[in-house]
């Protein structure tokens, strides 16, 4: 019997305390990633252990990890994850996530994982004139 293949994106990012500002953001990135790739189901974790605590303890949301994102795919028997971590710049939180998944790769924990290289941002100095 054929396995059946599952496939996600886990979006990794700090996170951020502003139901507006997480809506925006999921929506704007779920649109673009099921126009591209509609075979691929969107999940989401934060890297901010300070966040997740935050927002369980504020406002009764439970957000997984990292790693309670994947073991939750792994329950559900997907068979293909590619993580995009989402920090500004490749530091500590982009380095945790990217051992957690080499991690479960080398435990052959799903038939592909992989993690994309960090999101980084670059800002531009913008010259203001004040009148």
């Amino acid at each position: 019997m054929k396995k059946i293949e599952k496939k996600a994106f886990l979006m990794v990012g700090l996170g951020n305390a502003y139901p507006e500002a997480r809506q925006l953001a999921s929506e704007s990135i779920d649109i673009k990633l099921w126009a591209d790739f509609p075979h691929y189901e969107v999940r989401r974790a934060f890297a901010s252990h300070t966040l997740i605590e935050e927002l369980a303890e504020r406002d009764g949301i439970q957000v997984d990890d990292e790693r309670q994102a994947l073991e939750r795919l792994q329950e559900e028997g997907f068979t293909e994850i590619i993580v995009q971590p989402f920090q500004i710049a490749a530091g500590e939180e982009y380095e945790r996530v990217r051992d957690v998944v080499q991690d479960y790769a080398e435990r052959n924990e799903f038939g592909k994982i992989v993690t994309l290289p960090c999101v980084t941002v670059w800002a531009k100095p913008i010259r203001l004139a004040i009148h």
